[in-house]
């Protein structure tokens, strides 16, 4: 069965037998398929992949990169980060990113545009908008950052294996031109 959250509520089709279901079906009127139940199966799926993610960003903000690394997959983590260097990294940019925390002062943020598909039921993809401002020693920052998250459930949770940052130019000069 290969369902997106996003798509669900929207589903037209019933998983078990392909019959033709309303979003507001509690059974499907073929074969008496529980579509509530996996409604709600999948919103807990989506609620523990939101429970990471924001672990994940509060890290930051509690400045504690062993809540950080507990989610994350140390075997298969990868990320692309909106901060150099601009290349893909493992363990190390994790490593880097833990020494970072020691300087940082201050952390907010703001997430919009939240989005979590679940792909075949051991893997998550989310994608969102984030604002995050504070200070590193005495550097003031304000950035805003398209931000993907891959998720792979692992010894009985979902981990992060790869992050991907990139900032999102303010101003809108960028509007119109290809870059």
């Amino acid at each position: 069965m290969d369902l997106t959250v996003r798509g669900l509520m929207s589903m037209s089709y019933c998983p078990n037998c392909g019959g033709k279901v309303d979003e507001t079906d509690v059974f499907c009127r073929r074969c008496g398929f529980n579509m509530a139940h996996l409604r709600a199966s999948l919103n807990r799926i989506e609620e523990s992949v939101r429970a990471v993610i924001m672990e994940r960003i509060d890290g930051i903000k509690r400045r504690d990169a062993e809540a950080i690394r507990k989610i994350v997959d140390e075997e298969y983590y990868t990320k692309f980060d909106d901060w150099p260097p601009f290349e893909r990294q493992g363990m190390d940019g994790l490593r880097r990113e833990a020494e970072a925390l020691k300087v940082l002062k201050e952390y907010n943020y703001e997430i919009s545009d939240l989005r979590i598909d679940i792909l075949g039921g051991d893997v998550a993809l989310a994608s969102f908008i984030i604002r995050y401002r504070g200070r590193i020693r005495s550097l003031d920052f304000n950035v805003r950052s398209r931000v993907t998250m891959v998720l792979l459930k692992r010894e009985g949770g979902w981990r992060l294996v790869h992050e991907h940052w990139s900032r999102i130019p303010e101003g809108g000069g960028w509007r119109g031109r290809l870059l």
